[in-house]
């Protein structure tokens, strides 16, 4: 799973703990409802004014988007060091 997977992932989580539709976090923080759509299927690379704008309209430092569940595996783990 890359980076735009993970991330979107984590977006939805926290906006379904917070029982946000779409729409409603659209209007939260100024972002279209279609663009977070694809950000959250891992379709499109938000901008940092971007994922700063979803981080308001969830209520979230811009850092906790970033967090991975402790049960999740890191991107990394699946690269094999090179000798």
């Amino acid at each position: 799973m890359d980076i735009n997977q993970q991330l979107g992932q984590r977006i939805r989580q926290l906006r379904d703990a917070r029982k946000l539709s779409l729409e409603a976090l659209a209007e939260r923080c100024g972002v279209s409802r279609s663009n977070i759509s694809l950000i959250e299927r891992g379709q499109s690379s938000p901008t940092a004014t971007v994922l700063d704008k979803l981080s308001v309209g969830l209520g979230v430092s811009l850092a906790s988007l970033f967090e991975v569940p402790a049960e999740a595996p890191s991107p990394l783990a699946d690269r094999k060091s090179v000798v």
